[in-house]
């Protein structure tokens, strides 16, 4: 059965500039294909180029999935909790990108990839989802609604990348200055860096990535909800920290 891209879009797009959320008519997206045709649909109706990207992967085996981001704040940051249905957290790590890798026909190699790199940085993806429905819908629906993204906070960085051993990295979240989870060497695939050459592959067909974007790289301690109010704070002790409140009213 056959999607209608643009109804879907649409769809979402309505949900994203009312701040409400929807439970999609018609037909739903069966494959990843069909969720970027829909995540691209929905950037052109937003009149948006992604300034940002998100690229995960459950494990190291598995092929990696993305979204653009559409909106970017530098730490320390505040967001109104009312702009939210729910106030989802995650810990990461990003890239920050210091030359274009544009759309091309050939591949791009992994040495391309590391080279247009400039640092990496903390950062806290906030989440949130357009979906009535989003804790029991499919897969290829979520990746077609950005994956739950709602925005990237970004906070501490540092240009010596190539040496960090990511297996020793520790990671914390306090919130409102209680430690809410921590771990070492928590990311899925290792080295969350090994995901952007797939990324910078994903995006070369699908406007490219230009100098100064940022890609952010997956959850090292899984998604949190907080309440209205609230107060995170995310430190990587080797790179630094990032932090962004959600005021209520």
């Amino acid at each position: 059965m056959s999607i209608d891209t643009q109804a879907i879009a649409e769809q979402l797009f309505r949900a994203r500039q009312e701040q409400r959320r929807v439970v999609l008519s018609g037909p739903r997206p069966a494959s990843a294909d069909e969720a970027y045709a829909v995540q691209q649909a929905v950037g052109r109706l937003l009149g948006r180029t992604a300034i940002a990207w998100k690229v995960g992967a459950p494990d190291a085996s598995t092929t990696p999935n993305a979204a653009p981001i559409y909106e970017v704040l530098q730490s320390p940051a505040r967001i109104a909790a009312n702009r939210l249905h729910m106030i989802g957290v995650e810990a990461e790590i990003a890239a920050v990108f210091a030359s274009d890798l544009p759309m091309r026909q050939a591949p791009y190699s992994e040495a391309e990839v590391m080279a247009a790199v400039d640092s990496v940085c903390v950062a806290i993806e906030v989440c949130d989802s357009r979906l009535a429905d989003w804790q029991s819908a499919d897969d290829p629906t979520k990746l077609a609604d950005h994956q739950l993204n709602f925005a990237l906070v970004l906070g501490d960085g540092t240009r010596a990348f190539e040496g960090i051993d990511y297996a020793r990295m520790q990671v914390r979240t306090l919130v409102d200055g209680q430690l809410l989870k921590e771990g070492t060497g928590t990311h899925a695939v290792g080295n969350p860096l090994v995901l952007l050459p797939w990324l910078a592959n994903h995006a070369r067909t699908r406007g490219g990535i230009a100098k100064g974007a940022i890609a952010t790289t997956g959850a090292w301690l899984g998604m949190h909800t907080v309440a209205p109010g609230a107060d995170v704070l995310v430190e990587f002790p080797s790179i630094g920290s990032a932090r962004v409140s959600f005021p209520a009213g």
